[in-house]
């Protein structure tokens, strides 16, 4: 025992359940329960128990049993650990009836009789698979004396951790709606009456008082609405830990930081604003054309130079090899290219009146790149604003393109070492072009494709969809066949079209790369390129499979779900 923590192993054997009885209670009346939480408690792990060793003799399975019970956030949570092969699976069980009252007792199915009356006593259950165990946890929160039967949910007090932000839609209005931000972790957006119950989460005032509060000034909601939050809330890890779980969730983000540094710029907000006043001239008609035009204008000089650049582009490679010092130059100037595309972004999101809460350097791939936070867009209720924040970004990019251009034609019949860096940094600026302006990879081009659909994760959707499509077709039953509601005709024909044409686009970048390898291997290979080729799909191919076994193997021997 460690604080309010209690672990007990016990023998697969009714005797013992009297023992379980006694201790469970006990450790009920010792936090504060009141008898009668105290008696529903202690039932309920009776009858988990006691179906769990009827089971486990019925499969003469003679392994202990843990049982974990400990207090944390006002609850008492208790596990119960067994082996996987005792076939203990609330799951898969159909949801207990009352029967009517005509129906024949011999005719009743009472298998799951144990369950329901769990379900009816404890506040939350769940079940998990954990590798070679299974685990069954009961959560029990504490009331006051005299309201036991209250939902669990309203005895809560909630907090929501530091750090968070929130991004108002209409911070003007008696009750916006908005997106509760955790910085670089994730978002959730929130409804007026979800807005108005996270920012009265104060640690203090329970739920009943927020739900009453509600009623008061906002109207009636469904307490199922306050659960729902609750866990959303929970899944995000946006809510206030224990200590114990608050220095955990540090030590985990030290480790973060360690193995992935990350470099933000004190006071972003003032940053990007500053750089949207002197921008300000660009934020119109005439500035989006300078802009493109610029990016146009290298054209010029790459079709005037051609063969020049062809010539730098040629020997670009041995260059690099005898002068490496050019990749210092060329390194720079692309971050800065990086870093211009965000404040692009950023830019854009502040003149429409977004906040940027978070910039700064990341260790991405191997390599340091600018990121910058743009959640606040999401607020806007205009998605052509929001479009525009995605494309702020590459606008900046192709004009430097086109600059860079400039420059390269202007080193290009020189002996200067600088026409390989211009060149260089053209070639790294126009396949990130390429790579945004793709809108079947999660770049900007298909941020601006899923505000224009209005479809959320529209690849995911789009390519489940079709696997179902497939599948039907061919006769055979999709693993994830009616886990998502019907779509209307016009996401179908949306679907069709991003999942084959994504299909396709990602089978020519597959493609297209290995037959351009094959084709400079021919005349330098000794097997003309064929054994090189083979073995790089191999090893594609046995990367993708691994990948997508350990998926498999993880999603199977660590699962969870929600019983209540």
């Amino acid at each position: 025992m460690t604080d309010n923590h209690i672990s007990v192993t016990l023998p697969s054997d009714e005797r013992w359940l009297h023992f379980v009885h006694d201790t469970v209670r006990r450790y009920g009346g010792m936090v504060g329960f009141s008898s009668k939480l105290e008696e529903m408690f202690s039932c309920s792990v009776m009858e988990a128990c006691e179906e769990l060793f009827r089971l486990s003799a019925e499969a003469s399975i003679t392994d202990s049993v843990d049982l974990h019970m400990d207090f944390k956030g006002g609850a008492v949570v208790v596990d119960i650990s067994y082996n996987r092969n005792i076939p203990l699976n609330p799951h898969e069980a159909e949801d207990f009836e009352v029967p009517d009252q005509g129906t024949e007792l011999d005719d009743l199915d009472a298998s799951t009789l144990w369950l329901h009356l769990i379900k009816r006593r404890m506040d939350r259950v769940r079940f998990m698979v954990r590798g070679r165990h299974h685990v069954l946890r009961l959560v029990k929160y504490r009331r006051e004396e005299g309201k036991e039967m209250q939902a669990w949910i309203m005895s809560i007090t909630p907090k929501l951790r530091k750090r968070l932000i929130l991004h108002l839609n209409d911070p003007d209005t008696e009750f916006p709606t908005g997106v509760l931000q955790d910085k670089g972790q994730g978002a959730l957006k929130l409804g007026v009456s979800e807005m108005f119950i996270v920012r009265n989460m104060d640690g203090v005032t329970s739920f009943h008082d927020l739900y009453m509060a509600h009623a008061d000034k906002v109207g009636l909601m469904s307490p199922a609405q306050l659960v729902m939050l609750y866990e959303k809330l929970e899944r995000l890890d946006m809510l206030a830990s224990p200590d114990d779980a608050a220095q955990n969730s540090k030590v985990k983000r030290l480790v973060r930081r360690i193995i992935n540094p990350n470099f933000t710029i004190p006071n972003a907000d003032r940053v990007v604003s500053a750089v949207h006043t002197a921008t300000r001239p660009l934020f119109s008609f005439a500035g989006l054309i300078l802009l493109l035009g610029i990016g146009l204008s290298g054209v010029y000089p790459w079709w005037g130079k051609w063969d020049h650049f062809r010539e730098i582009i040629t020997g670009l490679e041995a260059a690099l090899i005898s002068r490496p010092m050019y990749l210092i130059p060329i390194y720079f100037m692309t971050l800065g290219q990086v870093a211009f595309h965000e404040f692009g972004h950023g830019a854009v999101c502040k003149h429409y009146g977004g906040k940027v809460p978070r910039m700064g350097i990341m260790f991405y791939l191997a390599m340091f790149i600018f990121y910058c936070d743009t959640t606040a867009a999401w607020t806007f209720p205009d998605k052509r604003q929001r479009i525009l924040v995605s494309m702020g970004g590459p606008l900046v990019s192709f004009a430097l393109l086109g600059a860079g251009l400039w420059g390269a034609a202007y080193y290009a019949d020189t002996g200067s070492g600088w026409k390989y860096v211009f060149v260089a940094f053209s070639m790294f600026t126009f396949f990130g072009l390429v790579m945004n302006f793709n809108p079947f990879i999660k770049m900007d081009a298909y941020y601006m494709l899923v505000d224009y659909t209005g479809i959320s994760n529209l690849r995911t959707k789009s390519f489940k969809f079709l696997e179902h499509k497939i599948f039907d077709r061919l006769g055979f039953e999709s693993e994830a066949k009616g886990a998502s509601p019907p779509h209307t005709k016009r996401e179908r024909r949306i679907f069709w079209w991003y999942g084959i044409l994504g299909s396709f686009v990602t089978v020519f970048f597959l493609v297209t790369p290995l037959v351009r390898i094959k084709y400079l291997l021919t005349a330098e290979s000794v097997s003309q390129g064929r054994l090189f080729v083979a073995l790089l799909i191999g090893a594609l191919l046995l990367a993708r499979l691994a990948r997508a076994a350990f998926g498999k193997f993880r999603a199977m021997r660590y699962r969870e779900y929600k019983i209540q």
